[in-house]
Parts: C-alpha cells; structure tokens; sequence
C-alpha cells in the first residue's frame, strides 16, 4: 500500500463473488461515495466495520519480544450488493494524527468518515471509535455506545490490561454504576 492509490489483493476466498481491496485512507471517502452512487454497483449497502491490530514484532529497547503499543490497525469496510450479491471488502491502514506527542497512547489513528455517505455507518464508526481508539474525521455524532464518557480505555486495543484495576457495579437505590478498587477475596 505504499506508493499506489489503491490494488486488487488475490481472492482466497471460496467464493468468486468476493472482492477484496486495498486503498489508501485518504481516498476511502471516494471509493465508497463511488460505490454509493456508481452504476457499475448497483444496490450496493454498507454491512459491516471491523477493525483489528497488526502487532510490530520488532525488538524495543527494553525487550527483545516486548508488544509495541504502535500497532497498526487496519479497518475492513464490508460492502453488499443487493443487485449482482457480490461482497466488497475495502482494506484501508488509518494515518496517524500528526501530534507532536512521541508518546503512542496518546496518538490516534484517523480515517475519514462515510456515514455521511452510508447513514449505516455511523453505529459501526462509533463503535469501532470508542473500543479500537480509531478517529473518523468529519464524525459529527462522537458519542459512546458501551463505555462510560470519558473513558478513554479502548478494551480491544492489544496494550488493554487484562486484569482490571476496578471493580464495577451498578447500585439500583442510587441508578448509579459504583466503581471500587480491585478486591480480592479469598
């Protein structure tokens, strides 16, 4: 993906109807409004998000097998065509922000966002926003849909702690959520 606009990635898949790819995070607003609006892709609706990390296994200072929190993500977006049942799958790796930060808990990841394009995509946006810690450019609804506001944890980011460090429970006579410090009994 480095020095071209967009390539076709071979199909692995069982099925001859699924087309998978890649582009570049600058133009996936084009490609999907293209899809939106071409007639070369009649029917064609938004299905699905996802996102996932590609771990950087190379050796850090500290460690020689150590995870590095810059792990790339890569968004998957998944597109139907309702006419010709044909599967899209678009492959896009999003850009840093340029923040003058080294530290890489603080650096997002950015794409631009289509649910301006695919009304669709804004539940799948958000989603992937609050628990990848992905950042959609343009986004006008940024609220969250599972976490608490103000939570900045992203739980599907690989550097997520697996063991908490508090305790959560919802108190029915105040309709609060009562976090406490990890207790642990035995």
């Amino acid at each position: 993906m480095n020095y071209s606009n967009f390539s076709f990635i071979n199909n692995l898949s069982q099925s001859e109807k699924n087309y998978n790819l890649l582009v570049l995070p600058q133009y996936i607003l084009y490609i999907t409004t293209h899809f939106r609006f071409s007639s070369a892709f009649p029917g064609a609706q938004l299905v699905d998000i996802m996102s996932y990390e590609v771990p950087n296994n190379q050796p850090s200072i500290n460690s020689t097998m150590s995870y590095h929190p810059e792990a790339a993500s890569v968004i998957v977006y998944n597109f139907h065509s309702l006419y010709s049942q044909d599967r899209f799958f678009l492959f896009t790796q999003p850009s840093y922000e340029g923040l003058s930060s080294p530290s890489a808990q603080t650096r997002n990841q950015s794409v631009a966002s289509v649910s301006e394009v695919f009304p669709a995509a804004n539940w799948l946006e958000r989603e992937a926003a609050e628990l990848n810690g992905l950042t959609f450019t343009g986004k006008k609804d940024l609220r969250n849909l599972m976490l608490q506001y103000g939570d900045g944890s992203h739980p599907f980011k690989k550097s997520f702690p697996s063991i908490g460090l508090k305790e959560m429970f919802y108190d029915p006579i105040k309709d609060t959520i009562i976090q406490n410090p990890l207790s642990v009994q035995l």
